[in-house]
């Protein structure tokens, strides 16, 4: 790769917009109600931890 890139800048920089991706890491946030939030936290199983509901 690093012959294509110097000596072929503009190959180079077509590969890399065709590889462009998401990251993996990207966690979507659920969308919760208030009223949902309210009947999770009736239950014992679950706690809030720095603004998130988790399952004990």
């Amino acid at each position: 790769m690093k012959i294509v890139r110097s000596q072929r800048s503009d190959i180079h920089e077509e590969l890399n917009k065709q590889n462009i991706k998401e990251s993996k890491n990207k966690v979507e946030k659920e969308q919760l109600s208030f009223y949902d939030i309210l009947s999770l936290m009736k239950h014992d199983s679950y706690y809030r931890h720095r603004g998130a509901i988790r399952q004990r």
